[in-house]
């Protein structure tokens, strides 16, 4: 029997209704209806608290006209013999709520949406095609953005509109009205940026001020923290027996600040990874393949397990455990750094200031903490080929070193070696006193 589902999908205000339409097993499909309520005003597939709200009102009779319709079209192409697939639910949810079945290329979000669609046959540097499913998320994350930036501007984004006004104008709405940080706002102009690009390519008109230099990302300082090697061996050195899934975390959290690994990858590690004393592995992110020696630390808790890694667990898992592996520890020094906050409900932000820094521990740290105890003693592009970066100076911005620390790090190099000069014993004749 045919049903309907009605969903939100999102905390945000508005958020976009979601269908799934099913029949039997082998039919589930989930298309989006391109509605939108505040999720406040939402619940058990349906919009509540009707009652004198002409608005609601209305949008619960296109709902209810939309599942009838849905249904009736279906038994009529069911019988019919034709074809039930995820094209004819969209096709029947456009022609319903009157929505343009044609795409504009003229408008940004119809572009993005072909955009976003034909990112596997992109050509790459390299010369293959694809993208990797970061990019994709990316993508789509922006598309989704804009849409937002729509509803908050009640206007419908053309391509040509992306402009020097558009720029200070998203700035303000991510920035100022849905509360994320600059770096990460600078992140989603460029993606516009990318996108309307790739339109002029397609010879589409776009608004030559995209490419004014003034259309550019906006940044600020980032504050991290790492742990510091006399940190890592307090925590290796800590027995957490007594709650074994903080000696769990305790290990994954050891063996990630000496490998440097992504933690998609580093929960992955199996006995398979080893190879004569190295740990070798192919980059999920950039599918690099990576090959590093094994730490004396990370060789004892293979050792003490058999030769296994610690049991897996989920990134999530990972990143809550290991706070209160630092918190127990004692890394509880005040420090400057981000913390995730809810700022609303059900909206999460990171707010600048000062925490005690075992609550500032996620999981990046262990990539950050291998790059930055390492930085300055072994060469950078050994660094640069576990950590994954391609240029120096991406490294050097991810880890926050400037020229000054290069010009730091040959300095002491210099002095070392003048000292190494000082000491070299010299060679004197004695005389063995005979004649």
């Amino acid at each position: 029997m045919a049903s309907i589902i009605f969903r939100v999908k999102g905390k945000t205000k508005p958020s976009p209704i979601h269908i799934r339409f099913t029949h039997g097993r082998n039919i589930d499909f989930w298309r989006s209806t391109s509605l939108q309520i505040n999720p406040e005003y939402w619940g058990n597939g349906k919009v509540k608290n009707l009652s004198k709200n002409s608005e609601k009102i209305n949008l619960q009779n296109k709902l209810n006209e939309l599942e009838k319709t849905i249904i009736d079209s279906f038994n009529e192409v069911f019988y019919k013999g034709g074809i039930i697939n995820a094209e004819w639910l969209e096709k029947v949810i456009k022609k319903t709520l009157n929505q343009d079945t044609n795409n504009d290329f003229n408008y940004f979000v119809d572009y993005a949406n072909y955009f976003y669609e034909t990112l596997g046959n992109k050509l790459l540097k390299n010369g293959k095609t694809g993208a990797s499913e970061n990019s994709k998320k990316r993508y789509k994350t922006i598309i989704n953005k804009i849409k937002e930036f729509e509803t908050y501007k009640k206007k419908k984004l053309q391509l040509i509109d992306v402009n020097l006004k558009f720029h200070t104008d998203f700035i303000y709405f991510l920035h100022n009205v849905q509360k994320l940080n600059y770096n990460t706002t600078g992140k989603y102009l460029m993606l516009v940026k990318t996108i309307c690009l790739g339109a002029k390519k397609y010879g589409i008109k776009i608004n030559p001020e995209i490419e004014n230099p003034d259309f550019k990302p906006v940044k600020e300082k980032v504050s991290f923290i790492t742990l510091s090697e006399t940190e890592i061996n307090k925590i290796h050195e800590t027995n957490f027996d007594k709650t074994p899934y903080l000696q769990n975390a305790k290990n994954w959290l050891i063996i990630g600040v000496w490998t440097g690994a992504r933690v998609s990858d580093l929960l992955n590690f199996t006995k398979v990874n080893i190879k004569n004393g190295f740990i070798e592995y192919t980059a999920q992110k950039t599918n690099q393949k990576i090959i590093l020696p094994l730490h004396q630390q990370v060789r004892e808790i293979l050792e003490s397990n058999d030769g296994e890694f610690p049991h897996k667990i989920s990134s999530q898992k990972f990143n809550d455990y290991i706070k209160t592996v630092c918190e127990q520890v004692g890394i509880n020094e005040e420090v400057e750094g981000s913390k995730s906050i809810e700022v609303k409900k059900g909206v999460w932000r990171k707010i600048k200031g000062t925490y005690k820094k075992f609550d500032l521990v996620s999981t990046h740290i262990c990539r950050r903490s291998f790059a930055t105890n390492h930085y300055g003693r072994t060469p950078t592009p050994v660094l640069m080929a576990v950590t994954g970066h391609t240029t120096e100076k991406m490294f050097l911005n991810y880890i926050g070193k400037i020229s000054k620390d290069n010009a730091e790090v040959l300095k002491k190099y210099w002095q070392d070696q003048e000292l190494k000069k000082e000491q070299k014993p010299k060679l004197e004749i004695i005389k063995n006193g005979t004649n």
